[in-house]
């Protein structure tokens, strides 16, 4: 409803969310009516969204933020709702003249992978006519990949970010499988990210109370604060959108200082954008790497046991930037699961990282 939005969005500017970088607040399916207006417009539901969208965006701008909305590229959204096909400049001009800074463009209900493409195009060229700078938010390679390889170059052309993997769900397995499926693709989706085009882990939530764009899932019940750790810094070594699937109206204090962190935050955001990849795989510990402006690197070591207790992982840091990152030394810093300085290194040492089971330890080096 648009109170929960209201709510919110209050909650972002009061609490330090909106300060943190958290700009956008995003519906997603289930808002509309059933059917279009009398001119074919998509309307609100009525109930719901008693004072349609364009007042819960102004109220949304008035709190110095964004919002986000949903539709989707075939006849139907995956609820059921009336889709954008056939009426894709249409509802660009509507979402425009309601004030909508992004939309997330489903891709449901689409006869054939022809269609699901031209929809995608047109929807995005429907977007820049409308002279108002929104956010394309796609799933367009997720709905092509069990049948063929995306095109990214393509993909990049039209969208700001795109949608790879399953909905997530707040769970440790969800998150694994997320990260498996990264590492094992990264040759063909690392390459394409950078500024203005992002992969994203998973654009989509289940049908929910909570209707933020699912990303985050830090905060709810599922994960515990290791794997809230690997999440939070995991996304940032991977450059990916953070959007947070949660109630911030009851959220720990250790969550929130997770979410807002403003260290990790500055690795994900970093302004060279490549984004990062797996090193290497040694039994269950995982080395990951991001370069980062300044010549310096984010560095992830993760640990995919679940049982026992804390281990070290033991690496040479030539492993880092192809021998590079610590030429002829190197400071290094502790992000996650805590701040701490460690120091200076030089090229031929090895650093020794005591991980928890399911946990990651996140550097700056």
């Amino acid at each position: 409803s648009e109170q929960l939005f209201v709510e919110m969005a209050d909650v972002m500017a009061a609490e330090g969310w909106r300060d943190a970088g958290y700009e956008f607040v995003c519906i997603d399916d289930c808002w509309m009516a059933p059917t279009r207006d009398e001119h074919g417009r998509l309307q609100a539901d009525p109930k719901r969204f008693p004072s349609g969208i364009r007042k819960l965006a102004d109220y949304v701008h008035s709190r110095g933020l964004k919002l986000g909305i949903y539709s989707d590229v075939g006849n139907k959204t995956c609820a059921g709702f009336p889709g954008s096909y056939n009426h894709y400049d249409l509802d660009a001009q509507t979402f425009a003249s309601w004030g909508v800074d992004l939309l997330k463009f489903d891709g449901c209900n689409s006869d054939t992978l022809e269609l699901l493409a031209e929809g995608y195009r047109r929807m995005s060229l429907a977007l820049n006519n409308t002279g108002r700078s929104i956010v394309y938010s796609c799933e367009w390679p997720f709905y092509l990949r069990p049948i063929q390889q995306p095109n990214y170059t393509e993909i990049k052309q039209y969208c700001n970010h795109w949608r790879n993997f399953f909905d997530i769900y707040d769970s440790w397995s969800s998150i694994k499988s997320i990260l498996d499926w990264t590492a094992l693709h990264q040759d063909s989706i690392v390459k394409i990210a950078g500024p203005g085009g992002w992969n994203d882990p998973d654009m989509a939530t289940r049908l929910s109370i909570f209707v933020f764009l699912s990303q985050l899932v830090i905060g709810n019940f599922g994960l515990s604060w290791d794997q809230a750790v690997t999440q939070m810094a995991m996304w940032a070594v991977m450059a990916a959108p953070l959007f947070m699937s949660n109630d911030l109206r009851h959220i720990s204090p250790e969550a929130k200082w997770l979410l807002q962190n403003k260290e990790v935050i500055a690795i994900n955001q970093d302004p060279l954008g490549k984004q990062g990849y797996q090193i290497t795989k040694d039994k269950n510990f995982e080395l990951w790497e991001r370069p980062l402006s300044g010549r310096a690197y984010a560095v992830a070591v993760l640990n995919q046991q679940e049982i026992g207790g804390p281990q070290n992982f033991t690496f040479p840091l030539t492993f880092l930037g192809n021998g590079l990152a610590c030429n002829p030394a190197c400071a290094v810093q502790q992000v996650l699961p805590a701040s701490r300085d460690w120091g200076v290194y030089s090229w031929v040492s090895s650093l020794s990282v005591e991980v928890n089971p399911t946990g990651t330890v996140l550097l700056k080096v």
